[in-house]
């Protein structure tokens, strides 16, 4: 299990976004405690900027870094990591995740991570599954719900990119939750949480519109606080039970407690 969360304003709008991501990032720390990240395009230059540590939430947002994570940012993605492949120690292994000129955001595991790498023919940076997600994303030229379907495993996802701070793209292929809402001032927030999108609607001194949970076979394209465009696709299905030590535990994580969070924590 890990968190998501982030937001696409409306130009409009403002607010103080190092506080807003700040908020965000405290209403996921329950689901992943072992690393923290952000990412958001700079306004002026148009290139991505990526912060992310192996920490908690509550510690990264103190750090200086933290102190400065969305700054003037339009859109913005947020994380934090309960790490089930790759040592957070590793930073390539923490989220958010840059390949190409896209920036990536992932809860969930993926199951076909070793073949993606195989069929790209692209190099792998982190042991992280998640990071063949984002080269998934980065390097296809077919359509976006063909090239969702191609994953297996668990994921509600969402990433940006290069040169169009105002844009963020988001998807819910299989069992991992993606809460998104629209505020009354025309800004889109999301989460893993009802309370995490609830929470940044205030935050915008402002009320829901609406909240959704998306279904799963869901992607989303939204621009200046507003979707613009969604499709459904077919999610390829795949059954975790009695599967667990595929994904064995590395010597941060106690392999006994490892198998407990994952069915208490994936299987939702």
């Amino acid at each position: 299990m890990c968190g998501i969360a982030g937001f696409c304003l409306n130009p409009k709008h403002n607010n103080n976004q190092v506080d807003l991501a700040s908020q965000m990032l405290m209403d996921i720390e329950h689901r992943g405690y072992h690393a923290t990240g952000a990412a958001w395009i700079n306004p002026k230059t148009g290139h991505r900027v990526i912060t992310k540590a192996p920490v908690a939430a509550t510690k990264f947002i103190t750090t200086d870094a933290g102190k400065r994570i969305c700054l003037n940012a339009q859109t913005a993605i947020l994380h934090t990591r309960w790490a089930t492949q790759g040592d957070p120690k590793v930073n390539d292994n923490n989220h958010p995740i840059p390949r190409g000129k896209i920036v990536l955001t992932h809860n969930g595991h993926i199951s076909n991570d070793d073949q993606l790498f195989k069929q790209l023919k692209v190099k792998r940076h982190g042991q992280v599954d998640s990071e063949a997600v984002a080269a998934l994303i980065a390097f296809t030229s077919a359509p976006i719900a063909e090239v969702l379907s191609r994953v297996q495993g668990t994921a509600a996802l969402a990433w940006i990119e290069q040169n169009k701070g105002n844009t963020l793209h988001l998807a819910r292929i299989n069992s991992s939750p993606l809460w998104i809402g629209q505020t009354k001032t025309g800004s889109l927030v999301y989460g893993s949480t009802e309370d995490t999108i609830e929470n940044a609607s205030i935050m915008l001194d402002s009320v829901l519109d609406w909240a959704y949970a998306a279904a799963e076979g869901e992607y989303f394209k939204v621009k200046d606080g507003k979707i613009v465009e969604h499709q459904n696709f077919t999610p390829f299905k795949q059954v975790y039970a009695n599967n667990w030590r595929k994904y064995s535990s590395s010597n941060w994580d106690d392999e006994h407690e490892y198998a407990s969070s994952y069915y208490d924590k994936h299987l939702f």
